[in-house]
């Protein structure tokens, strides 16, 4: 067994959690800054009536059980943030 940590230690563990935790922060916000479009979401392949259509064929392949439930989450999740995006390029270009 492993001897127990003193109090300075755990201080020196959260310190070092703290400044990893800081400097990864800071790096995805400079690779936004860099390039603001592709912020993590995938690029919009289809138009927003396209993705809805799509959004109801995975509903019903989840109804028929022709799709898991968990590759229907990872799809809607994909098609609510290209939607997301859709919505946001409409935004700006009202502006």
């Amino acid at each position: 067994m492993s001897r127990p940590r003193t109090t300075i230690g755990k201080r020196n563990v959260q310190q070092h959690k703290l400044e990893k935790a800081k400097a990864k922060k800071e790096r995805r916000a400079a690779r936004r800054l860099e390039d603001p479009e592709t912020d993590g979401t995938p690029a919009v392949e289809a138009t927003e009536a396209e993705l809805i259509d799509e959004l109801a064929a995975i509903h019903r392949g989840v109804e028929t059980a022709t799709m898991s439930p968990e590759e229907f989450e990872d799809r809607r999740e994909q098609i609510r943030l290209q939607l997301e995006q859709i919505e946001r390029r409409g935004d700006d270009d009202r502006r």
